[in-house]
């Protein structure tokens, strides 16, 4: 009787000492691999098949959590994606957030050029985040820009999709849209000016997320003119970044191309 109520104590501890169940680091939904090369339609002419493009800026386009008193959540998203080598399977996603505008008080304008730029490699049938490239006032008195390893990303484990080294979870500044890898680095940020919370989530995760966004590069454009809700944008070049609005009484923004161009897009 004692060997069985130890028996039962032992197995009951090992149950409890088992750990939580883990979701697989990286993402496994993507389905390209070695074929993301050579392989399809290649319509920017970068040796990358299109719609692996598509995928993986799809599945690892971030979540965004916004302030309490943010007022400028509209947004039309593009992106770029390279590959940095085949060898290693590497490639480079470029996130062009196209904020409609910057709500600041004092410094607010039309249109708002942040980014993300995410690396990422494949191996083992699974994409791993490596690196995260986010902007925050990037060129302005006040930038905070950086890159972050993806030990230093929180990542989005409410979704049993996604797992550690896949989509990251991002702190958008309050109306001036820099983003962060966590809230003390927000509030820390252009000279203390910079403030993040965690509550509002924007993720996209819509049918028709990224569609028709591939804006292919500097080189090769896909997408450079558009036409929004009767107003034309031009997202590819250094021409003012008018974010869909172009109010008289507000400055323009400078546009995506000098950021592109400086990452090699």
């Amino acid at each position: 009787m004692q060997r069985l109520a130890r028996t039962v104590l032992v197995s009951l501890g090992l149950l409890l000492a088992l750990p939580s169940v883990a979701h697989a680091d990286g993402l496994g939904s993507i389905p390209y691999g070695d074929n993301c090369w050579g392989s399809g339609a290649d319509a920017d002419r970068d040796g990358l098949n299109d719609d692996c493009e598509y995928q993986l800026a799809y599945w690892f386009m971030p979540k965004l959590w916004f302030d309490s008193g943010e007022s400028g959540f509209g947004r039309r998203p593009y992106y770029a994606v390279k590959s940095l080598s085949f060898s290693t399977r590497t490639v480079q996603i470029f996130y062009l957030d196209t904020f409609f505008d910057d709500t600041g008080v004092t410094t607010g304008h039309d249109g708002d050029p942040e980014f993300q730029i995410f690396e990422l490699h494949y191996s083992g049938g699974r994409w791993y985040l490596d690196w995260a490239y986010l902007s925050a006032h990037r060129k302005s008195s006040c930038d905070s820009s950086a890159w972050y390893s993806y030990n230093q990303l929180e990542y989005d484990t409410s979704d049993t999709r996604n797992g550690y080294r896949g989509w990251p979870t991002l702190y958008v500044a309050e109306d001036k849209h820099a983003t962060y890898n966590n809230l003390s680095t927000c509030d820390s940020g252009c000279f203390l000016q910079d403030y993040c919370s965690r509550t509002t989530v924007q993720f996209l995760d819509t049918t028709d997320r990224l569609v028709s966004r591939n804006v292919g590069s500097t080189t090769v454009q896909l997408i450079n003119q558009v036409v929004f809700n009767g107003k034309t944008e031009r997202v590819l070049d250094d021409a003012a970044f008018k974010g869909w609005d172009d109010q008289w009484y507000r400055a323009n923004s400078q546009g995506y191309g000098r950021h592109l161009t400086e990452f090699g897009f």
